[in-house]
């Protein structure tokens, strides 16, 4: 596939000040543009109104008590989790244990993803108004600004998989910038250390840099190499910390075996291989089709493993063994389990009567209220924030906002094929930042459904960056059908 077939000129690391200091200005000057102040202010607008609609956070996850440690856990004590978030949170309350100050950094933050896509895209070269189009769902989304509302680690993944994303789109859209292919990697490498699941995003910007940077071999195996190492090196400081602090979890694969047995639970049958050494206790005689999802097995201490299994990562090996014979001796069982899970991220409603088999959209909503849950979660909270207990106010309204303002079904669907066209259609760095985009999404897509299941949680991060991805695509097909100038105008940087 020739990848540099009509690109930009190369930019190297030896690029003049000068021209480089040009479109820095030229991307700073973007800021001004009126559509774009205008999606900004609606961006702040909207998150004001849900702070003072529903004061201070939504108060109904579990994990949030996990996450902040307030049960005075080490930030390395939690085998579920990396402690990336409960990082940043520590940090926080040294400065207010207001839990409104954390909630209104988060939303900052959310709003930053906007403006670090706008540019992003802006730096490929595309026309101002498609640069909107492709920032606009980090600034009205429904669900983005749910997760900025609730102390989970979504919108930190989402921030760092898109500032990393856009680093990358800097270090290869033009050229190969070594210093900005370096931060790429930093970026994505902490996004792994905020949610598991990021981990997949390092090797997608190494599969990029092998693709998209020119030159001779030692060149693309120096860009390679950046790309990689700094993203490396930051695991590798995260376990010299977890070492000197003496922890216990990493939280990063500790509970592998667990998940991937969890996967494949509900459909696994003993009579199509047999199991491991000391996993026989874990089959059952009940028919697939009445088994319960695969959360059931890891959280309910009624399942066949969790009665027979102690929960941690020290049996996850066994669990682990017994998945993989599963996967192996019933492969189109595993494939029919992973498409159906990844059609519920385009249709919901798909599975949505199922127990135990994710959250669904209803669920991770402004409308749901669980009184016994959130009295559980407060009373956690208040053991290292103030000001925890939610005043509530047109909870409808913002739930009815949160349901007009999502990407699913057609609407994703189609961004997805426009992603998949782009990907073959498009040229030069338009085609860089649709492939960095689009398989970063797709991974995101595609991880957790294989190792674990739906939660519809997991598909708001990866909804961003394919909604970028499909708008770049759009916009390059629109723009070979139409003519070299549309969707760039005289404004290419």
């Amino acid at each position: 596939m020739d990848t540099t077939r009509n690109a930009d000129p190369p930019v190297t690391a030896d690029e003049s000040i000068g021209t480089r200091s040009t479109t820095w200005n030229a991307l700073i000057s973007d800021l001004r543009y009126r559509p774009f102040l205008v999606l900004l202010a609606l961006g702040v607008t909207i998150r004001v109104v849900v702070m003072m609609s529903y004061f201070p956070a939504v108060m109904l996850a579990f994990d949030s008590a996990r996450y902040a440690r307030v049960g005075g856990q080490p930030l390395f004590g939690d085998y579920w989790m990396p402690a990336g978030y409960p990082m940043l949170l520590r940090v926080l309350r040294l400065w207010s244990r207001e839990l409104w100050v954390t909630i209104s950094i988060q939303h900052l933050i959310g709003l930053s993803v906007g403006v670090i896509v706008f540019l992003a895209v802006r730096y490929l070269g595309v026309w101002r108004p498609v640069a909107c189009l492709a920032a606009s769902v980090a600034f009205p989304s429904g669900d983005h600004i749910y997760f900025e509302h609730i102390v989970m680690a979504e919108f930190l993944l989402t921030f760092f998989a898109a500032a990393g994303l856009a680093a990358a789109v800097f270090a290869l859209g033009k050229g190969v910038r070594l210093s900005w292919l370096a931060a790429a990697s930093l970026m994505l490498g902490m996004a792994a250390l905020v949610k598991s699941v990021g981990v997949v995003l390092l090797p997608v910007l190494v599969t990029c840099t092998l693709a998209f940077a020119p030159g001779r071999t030692a060149d693309r195996v120096k860009a390679v190499a950046v790309a990689l190492i700094p993203g490396l090196a930051l695991l590798g400081v995260y376990v010299a910390a977890f070492k000197l602090a003496d922890g216990r979890y990493l939280g990063l694969s500790d509970m592998r075996g667990w998940n991937l047995y969890s996967r494949v639970a509900p459909f696994a049958d003993c009579r199509e291989f047999s199991p491991p050494e000391g996993t026989a206790i874990l089959c059952e005689e009940t028919p697939p089709a009445e088994r319960p999802g695969p959360f059931y097995y890891v959280w309910d201490a009624d399942s066949i493993s969790r009665r027979n299994v102690p929960l941690g990562p020290e049996t996850g090996g066994r669990l682990g063994q017994f998945a993989a014979q599963a996967i192996l001796h019933q492969p189109l069982d595993y494939l029919r389990a992973v498409v159906v899970d990844l059609w519920r991220f385009i249709e919901p409603a798909t599975g949505r009567n199922w127990p135990y088999a994710g959250q669904t959209d209803a669920t991770v909503a402004f409308g749901w209220h669980e009184p016994s849950a959130e009295r559980m979660v407060v009373a956690a909270m208040k053991k290292k924030y103030r000001g925890v207990r939610p005043r509530i106010e047109h909870a409808e309204l913002l739930n009815t906002y949160q349901q007009l303002f999502r990407i699913n079904g057609l609407i994703l669907a189609a961004l997805l094929l426009s992603t998949a066209l782009g990907m073959w259609h498009a040229r030069g760095a338009e085609r860089c930042g649709i492939t960095l985009f689009g398989l970063a999404g797709v991974a995101l897509f595609v991880l957790p459904v294989a190792t674990v299941s739906y939660d519809f949680r997991y598909g708001v991060p990866p909804v961003l960056l394919i909604a970028v991805s499909g708008v770049l695509g759009a916009a390059s097909f629109w723009r070979q059908r139409r003519g070299p100038d549309v969707t760039r105008g005289s404004e290419t940087l």
